[in-house]
């Protein structure tokens, strides 16, 4: 849980789309309701459902959820589903592991690689800073918005 906390609260400080942004939320977990999520239920399908959670299974996973919706959107719902996610993956890249834990080149290899900058429990002490964070970045960009919206206001009753 606190991973994806963790991703959800890091994505805010990317761009989000404008329209549809829940889906780009979406896909920042996307990767781990593939991957993770079934082996809550059924621990023995570790090897079955693990490509869920590499490149490929999310493109394809991020594929299937399109058809949930209406025709004209699914391009938009598509992109923000996999910016999302590859911004997840790309956190995923960061971490630590004794073990093989991601396989990028799936279904290609099963040789991993990582850049090791942090261990996966290290989101726990991220997320109080990371809370903060998101907190303050909205503030600003509320008080900022509020702001611009006020100079546009004011330079159309001058006109």
């Amino acid at each position: 849980m606190p991973d994806l906390l963790t991703h959800v609260l890091a994505g805010h400080f990317i761009t989000r789309p404008k329209s549809y942004r829940e889906l780009y939320f979406v896909g920042l977990i996307l990767p781990d309701l593939l991957g993770r999520l079934p082996m809550v239920f059924y621990k023995n399908s570790y090897w079955f459902i693990n490509p869920g959670h590499t490149p490929i299974g999310t493109l394809l996973g991020a594929y299937m959820v399109t058809f949930l919706f209406e025709a004209p959107i699914r391009k938009t719902v598509f992109r923000n589903l996999l910016l999302g996610a590859a911004f997840h993956l790309f956190l995923d890249l960061l971490q630590r592991h004794i073990t093989d834990a991601y396989y990028w080149f799936f279904p290609f290899t099963w040789r991993t690689f990582e850049v090791p900058l942090f261990w996966p429990d290290q989101s726990v002490d991220a997320l109080p800073y990371l809370l903060v964070a998101v907190g303050l970045f909205h503030l600003l960009h509320r008080r900022l918005g509020r702001g611009r919206r006020l100079r546009m206001a004011q330079s159309e009753n001058q006109r």
